[in-house]
């Protein structure tokens, strides 16, 4: 077992037998959430190092051991208010194509804090690729997402966390997400 592992699953360990106090956080003008109080904010060149993407997320948040994460990121989109069960099909077809296997442990619509939200936590596999020349292992995440519309925007709130610290952070993503506060001015 790598070191890196090790560590992780003895700070989850440890993790489990404490609460984890949320903090609030102002992402930007607009967004504000509850967060773990050991949760910094990546640099852009931390960003860029972690996701590769044509669009940076708003921000990303992580643990001090830097594997589990929350992001925020704006999409101008042509979705409606009334689109989010449309929506919501085509969020879930999409999540299902990045990853070789998913499972789904709740996929809906929820009101949080006066606003509706598609909700999707699951559990996503990619599995390695036995034609590689390294023999590198399949990677289970455990994932928890929720999209809104705003103003023709959508803006994505993103959990995620290696699948053997899920029991550890399932709660508190959902927890997290419940603080989530959007004003309609993005």
């Amino acid at each position: 077992m790598s070191l890196k592992l090790f560590l992780i699953l003895f700070f989850s360990y440890l993790a489990l037998f404490q609460s984890v106090p949320l903090v609030k956080v102002k992402v930007d003008d607009n967004i504000t959430v509850s967060l773990p109080e050991d949760f910094q904010r990546l640099s852009e060149a931390e960003v860029n190092l972690k996701y590769i993407s044509s669009k940076q997320p708003v921000a990303v948040y992580s643990d001090r051991s830097k594997v589990v994460d929350f992001s925020v990121n704006v999409a101008f989109s042509k979705w409606r208010p009334e689109d989010l069960e449309m929506m919501r099909g085509f969020y879930k077809s999409n999540i299902m194509g990045l990853y070789d296997e998913v499972q789904f442990i709740n996929e809906s619509v929820e009101e949080i804090n006066d606003r509706k939200y598609v909700v999707f936590e699951f559990v996503s596999t990619v599995r390695a690729d036995e034609d590689e020349i390294l023999n590198t292992e399949s990677i289970s995440k455990y994932t928890y997402i929720q999209y809104a519309i705003v103003n023709y925007k959508t803006v994505l709130f993103h959990f995620n966390c290696p699948y053997l610290i899920k029991d550890q952070w399932s709660n508190v993503a959902g927890d997290i997400m419940q603080t989530v506060r959007i004003k309609n001015k993005i």
